[in-house]
């Protein structure tokens, strides 16, 4: 039974429904993150509830997670292994046991990032954010998977150090594609494109950054922190990270009340 044989009637009548459905997609596509998410079990609702922001909970949460990170890994290392010291590196505890006090932690705060990229328009580099956290835990920093590992931290510090200026720019709108093109050069994009920016908001990238040259040489001059610079240092920079991360995250929701990011 084909629509040919329902007459041309039928056929238009058809056509125009088609017509009809392709005009509600784009209709669709065209609305706001925020009031999408509003037509989708009340997501939205949680999301642009001014300073009742619902969503500020996980963020807070992640928050807590990502800065006392280091601590739960140092303390299950303390309970299981009798050690006294922190490691060489948070890395260094991708061996540990049990494994959730390492992977439990640093998951819930790649997630943080992911989250809000995919609900906020205009953060869509903290999508990136949490690939790069993810790569960091999936390859650890022995064998052939060092490479792999260090590409990772580096990137995750180092477009973290840009997120300041970068957060708002035109990155939202680029395809899924363009994403995964501009993953492995997106630092030398921001440096080139975001200089200007950099030099007159250079403190947030400054506290970022600043803790692995300072830490490594206060631990040139320290023995006993000189085999722990990294782990500290990388505490330090998370630490910044997350904060300026959690500050961004409020303004949105007690200045603005909604998923929009224009400032």
């Amino acid at each position: 039974m084909g629509f040919a044989s329902d007459g041309p009637g039928k056929r238009c009548d058809m056509a125009n429904l088609l017509h009809g459905v392709r005009r509600i997609e784009k209709n669709l596509r065209a609305v706001p993150t925020c009031k999408t998410a509003q037509m989708f079990g009340g997501l939205g609702e949680h999301v642009s509830n001014d300073s009742r922001w619902e969503y500020q909970r996980f963020d807070q949460a992640a928050f807590a997670f990502a800065v006392l990170a280091p601590v739960i890994m140092w303390v299950a290392d303390v309970i299981n292994n009798g050690t006294s010291w922190p490691r060489a590196s948070i890395s260094a505890y991708h061996d540990l046991l049990p494994a959730g006090a390492f992977f439990m932690p640093l998951t819930f705060s790649i997630v943080m990032f992911i989250v809000n990229g995919w609900l906020i328009t205009g953060h869509r580099i903290h999508i990136l954010m949490g690939v790069y956290g993810l790569g960091v835990l999936l390859f650890d920093e022995k064998d052939a998977t060092l490479p792999v590992h260090y590409f990772f931290a580096i990137y995750f510090f180092f477009v973290g150090a840009f997120l300041e200026v970068a957060r708002h720019d035109s990155p939202d709108d680029w395809s899924p594609g363009m994403w995964l093109v501009m993953a492995p050069v997106l630092p030398f994009w921001l440096l080139v494109r975001h200089y200007r920016e950099l030099m007159t908001r250079w403190r947030p990238a400054l506290a970022i950054v600043a803790p692995f040259p300072v830490m490594w040489l206060v631990g040139l001059a320290w023995p006993w922190l000189g085999e722990r610079w990294l782990f500290f240092a990388e505490w330090l920079a998370l630490c910044a990270l997350v904060t300026q991360y959690l500050a961004d995250a409020r303004a949105h929701a007690t200045t603005e009340g909604s998923c929009n990011t224009a400032h």
